[in-house]
């Protein structure tokens, strides 16, 4: 009786690893794996994901869910990709865009050393657009109540303990306003893509120049957001820069290549 009650509690509490799709937010991710797999048992997501993020995802079910604490300590791994030349409020395509530089040169040799000297330990800002908590309310509802100015943003010791660099493409605009119209497009809820879109369309429409967008790949601690390192990395370059795409690879022993694709 005893090993038949231990096998139902085991079969209650589980951790699972999915694949969050681009567009989803962790919670829309968590809420259609319970649904699909009628899982009715309490259930919660181990460390967060943006909207316009993708890959490892862990979920835990019953009493799992108390190794929480333990899993937001696990480092993590990332492919991503910076579009040079434009930044935004957000650090990722999904937000309100504040510059725009035309490159017509692009110094991949200072960008190799740059990336050298970001590896180690260092303070990290956390993003104006994030869900830490600040006088019982989060930045970004700061952030888009314009009232920043009333609060200190707070940072963090992240470290990066590899980068790496992959190489440079050069893509037209109207190339990349198809892609940001199909992903922005994906994402749900209210996270202004209306307007985003918007100043998107108007932007590269009548942007003659190359786009230049860069691979790279990431090694981090746990609480670093790589969105932030690729802010940082544009203005050190001097262009401004935004993320156009993050892939977590890995959370601790958890990869992505055995992680669940839900159904459509």
């Amino acid at each position: 009786m005893h090993f038949y009650c231990l096998l139902f509690i085991l079969y209650l509490s589980m951790l699972y690893n999915l694949y969050k799709p681009r567009g989803e937010t962790p919670l829309e991710c968590l809420s259609n794996f319970l649904r699909r797999e009628k899982i009715k048992e309490k259930a919660a997501y181990l460390g967060r994901l943006d909207p316009m993020a993708e890959g490892v995802l862990l979920i835990a079910t019953g009493d799992d869910i108390k190794k929480r604490d333990e899993m937001l300590t696990l480092d993590k791994e990332y492919n991503f990709t910076i579009l040079f030349g434009f930044s935004t409020d957000s650090y990722d395509a999904l937000g309100k865009i504040l510059r725009v530089e035309s490159i017509k040169d692009f110094d991949e040799n200072y960008l190799r050393k740059a990336v050298a000297i970001y590896q180690g330990e260092r303070d990290q800002k956390y993003p104006l657009f994030s869900s830490k908590s600040i006088g019982g309310r989060s930045l970004y509802e700061w952030a888009r109540m314009e009232k920043l100015d009333l609060i200190e943003v707070p940072s963090q010791k992240i470290t990066i303990h590899k980068l790496s660099f992959g190489g440079l493409q050069k893509f037209q605009a109207k190339e990349l306003l198809g892609r940001l119209l199909a992903d922005i497009s994906k994402v749900k809820g209210d996270f202004r893509q209306h307007d985003t879109l918007v100043l998107w369309k108007e932007i590269l429409q009548n942007h003659a120049s190359d786009l230049f967008i860069g691979k790279f790949n990431a090694h981090v601690s746990a609480g670093c957001y790589i969105r932030s390192i690729v802010n940082e990395l544009g203005n050190t370059m001097g262009t401004g820069a935004c993320a156009l795409s993050i892939v977590r690879t890995r959370v601790g022993e958890h990869m992505i290549e055995n992680s669940i694709r839900q159904k459509v």
